[in-house]
């Protein structure tokens, strides 16, 4: 083989590499973007086994209420990491509180015969728990809330297990960013 050749070959080689190595990160998105993900995806972690419930029992069966004094005494175990997660992520984030229901009582998302289903039961768990947390100091724009109803039961609990009737956290990105 040529000499020649070999070198080109050589260049024409370090060449493609280089410029995939530069622009590997631009066919994911940017690096910011990956960045934002990593960041997001390391607060999630720190939140994935926070979550409220009255007393730590799971709320009674049709009950929305957060005790005051119940919360009171999590949120000052708690804020804290709350606060991080959303202060590492920074803008174009929030803070998801996610109201779970057991699988006791109708799903409907509308109430039907006057009687609310466990879509509203989990939504006005969420709401309640992030009314409580701005008063607690989290910044409304900076938080979200949704009920799933029994959609997220825990693994290792049954499906009409009361401990499933919970609030849980996580960042998702802000809507519109």
């Amino acid at each position: 083989m040529n000499f020649n050749l070999i070198i080109k070959t050589v260049l024409i080689m370090s060449s493609i590499a280089f410029f995939t190595a530069c622009s590997g990160g631009q066919k994911s998105g940017s690096s910011k973007d990956n960045e934002r993900s990593m960041l997001m995806d390391q607060a999630n972690q720190a939140l994935s086994d926070l979550t409220y419930s009255p007393y730590g029992k799971g709320w009674r069966y049709k009950n929305v209420v957060v005790p005051p004094g119940d919360f009171t005494k999590w949120s000052g175990q708690f804020k804290a990491q709350i606060v991080q997660a959303i202060d590492q992520v920074g803008d174009g984030f929030q803070l998801q509180v996610t109201g779970h229901t057991c699988s006791i009582g109708p799903r409907n998302e509308e109430p039907a015969n006057n009687k609310k289903g466990n879509v509203w039961y989990s939504e006005q768990r969420a709401k309640a728990v992030y009314n409580a947390l701005i008063k607690q100091g989290i910044p409304a724009e900076k938080m979200v809330f949704k009920g799933v109803a029994d959609d997220e039961p825990m693994p290792t609990k049954t499906p009409q297990d009361q401990l499933n009737r919970r609030v849980t956290f996580k960042i998702i990105e802000a809507a519109g960013e």
